[in-house]
C-alpha cells in the first residue's frame, strides 16, 4: 500500500492538498480573528508576529544612531517594549542582517511586518514557482504548515529559503551569479553551513569564490555602515545566544535540531553536543561522498539543503519551511522520471509531519508540547535521496546535459 502508492495520483495529490489548503487557511483566518479583535494582540497579551519586533527595534535604534546598541539586551528590550508586553526577542544575527533592517522602523510595526511579509514571501513563492512551474504551486504552498509558521512568528525563512533555493538553483547554468546569491546567507550563516563543504566537494570553485566575495562584501559593508563597536558588541552577546541554546530558553521543543531532540530527551548539554556533533559529521561524510558521486541535479541540491537543517545545532521551526526545496525539486523530478519505490511515502510523511507534530501546539489545539521533527524527517528524506541514487546507477550516471535537460 504505501511502497508504491499508485493511489496516490497527481490529481488525488491535488485534490487532497486543496483540502489540506482550505482546512490551513481557515485555522489561520481564525488565529488572525483574534489578534485583529484585540488589537494585534491575543487574550495572553501576545503580539502577532512578536520575533519580527526584534528586527524593527534594530531598524528604531540604527535611524537614531544607536546601531551598536541593538547587541546590548536591556536598550534593545527597551525598544520592542513598544508593541511587545510578554518576554523579549533576542537579536543574535550578524551586523550583515542590520543593513537588511535599516528601513524597517520608518513606518510603524504592523505596516512594516506587512511590507516585509508581503516582500519575502513574494521572493519565496517565486522560488517555489521556478521549480514547480505548475497550477498547483499556490496550492502546495498553502498546504504546507510552515508557511503559517513563519508568518505567525514573524520571521524570515521566507527570506532565507528563497536565497538557498536561488542559489543552489543556480549552480549548474550561472554558478558566478550563484555563488552571489548563496553569499547572502551571511545573514543567517548558520543555515549554510553545508553549502561551502558541498562546494569544495563537487569542485564548484567559481560559485565558491563568488560566496565568499559576497559574503565579504556584506561584512565590510556592515563595518563602513555601523561600525566596528557593533561587531564587537554582537561577539559578545554571541556568548547568550549559545547559553540560550543549551539551556533552551527558547523552548526546545520549538528547535528542530539533533541537539534539541537529545536535550527534550533528558540529555545532558555535553552528551546532546557530542551526539549532536557525531551526527553532523556523519552527514557531512554522506554528503562529500554523495556529491563525488554522479547524481541528478534535483537530488544534489536536495541532498545540500537537507544537510544544511542537520548540522546547525540552531534551527526553529519555522526555518523548517527551507524542506519545501526539496520536496518541490524531488517532486518535480520524479514526475518526469517516474516515482521510485516509497517515494511518495516519503514526500507524503514529510509533507504532512510538521502539520501532524506541529500544527496542533502552534494554534493551542494541544495541551502538550511536541517532540522536534525536523532532524528526524530530514534526515529520512536525505538518507532516502542517497539510498536511491545509489540504487538508481543508471539515472545517477546521466551525463550533466541529460539531467540538465530533465530540469
Amino acid at each position: 500500500m504505501f511502497r508504491d502508492m499508485s493511489w496516490l495520483s497527481g490529481r488525488r495529490a491535488g485534490l487532497y492538498g486543496s483540502g489540506i489548503a482550505i482546512a490551513l487557511v481557515v485555522i489561520f483566518a481564525r488565529h488572525i480573528l483574534i489578534y485583529y479583535r484585540g488589537g494585534g494582540y491575543d487574550e495572553g497579551g501576545n503580539l502577532f508576529g512578536a520575533d519580527f519586533t526584534t528586527f524593527w527595534a534594530a531598524s528604531l535604534q540604527i535611524l537614531s544612531g544607536h546601531t551598536a546598541e541593538v547587541y546590548v539586551p536591556e536598550l534593545h528590550q527597551a525598544i520592542e517594549q513598544q508593541y511587545l508586553r510578554n518576554g523579549y526577542e533576542a537579536f543574535f544575527y550578524p551586523p550583515t542582517m542590520l543593513i537588511l533592517c535599516i528601513p524597517l522602523a520608518i513606518v510603524p510595526y504592523f505596516a512594516s511586518y506587512l511590507a516585509f511579509l508581503g516582500a519575502t514571501s513574494a521572493l519565496f513563492v517565486a522560488s517555489i514557482w521556478r521549480i514547480l512551474r505548475s497550477p498547483w504551486t499556490l496550492i502546495a504552498i498553502l498546504a504546507y504548515p510552515p508557511v503559517y509558521f513563519n508568518i505567525v512568528a514573524g520571521q524570515n525563512a521566507f527570506l532565507t529559503t528563497a536565497i538557498l533555493g536561488c542559489g543552489l538553483g543556480l549552480m549548474n547554468r550561472r554558478p558566478g551569479l550563484a555563488g552571489a546569491v548563496l553569499g547572502l546567507m551571511v545573514i543567517k550563516p548558520h543555515l549554510a553551513l553545508a553549502v561551502p563543504i558541498a562546494l569544495i566537494a563537487t569542485a564548484r570553485w567559481r560559485t565558491l569564490a563568488w560566496g565568499g566575495i559576497s559574503s565579504v562584501l556584506l561584512v565590510v559593508l556592515s563595518y563602513l555602515l555601523f561600525g566596528l563597536d557593533t561587531w564587537l558588541n554582537f561577539l559578545d552577546v554571541s556568548r547568550s545566544a549559545r547559553q540560550t541554546l543549551e539551556n533552551g530558553d527558547v523552548g526546545f521543543w520549538r528547535l528542530q535540531s539533533i541537539f534539541a531532540t537529545m536535550r527534550l530527551l533528558g540529555a545532558d548539554v555535553s552528551t546532546a553536543f557530542l551526539t549532536h556533533g557525531l551526527a553532523s559529521l556523519g552527514v557531512i561524510g554522506a554528503l562529500v561522498w554523495r556529491l563525488r558521486q554522479k547524481t541528478s541535479a534535483a537530488a544534489e541540491r536536495s541532498i545540500i539543503a537537507l544537510a544544511c537543517l542537520l548540522i546547525t545545532p540552531f534551527s526553529l521551526f519555522y526555518d523548517m519551511l527551507i524542506m519545501a526545496l526539496p520536496l518541490a525539486w524531488m517532486l518535480r523530478e520524479w514526475q518526469k522520471t517516474g516515482f521510485p519505490a516509497w517515494s511518495k511515502a516519503v514526500i507524503s510523511l514529510t509533507f504532512l509531519a510538521p502539520m501532524v507534530f506541529y500544527l496542533p501546539v502552534i494554534y493551542g489545539f494541544s495541551i502538550g508540547t511536541s517532540l522536534p521533527y525536523g532532524a528526524p524527517i530530514a534526515a529520512l528524506f536525505g538518507w532516502f535521496l542517497v539510498r536511491e541514487t545509489i540504487m538508481a546507477p543508471d539515472h545517477a550516471s546521466a551525463p550533466p546535459s541529460c539531467i540538465k535537460a530533465q530540469l
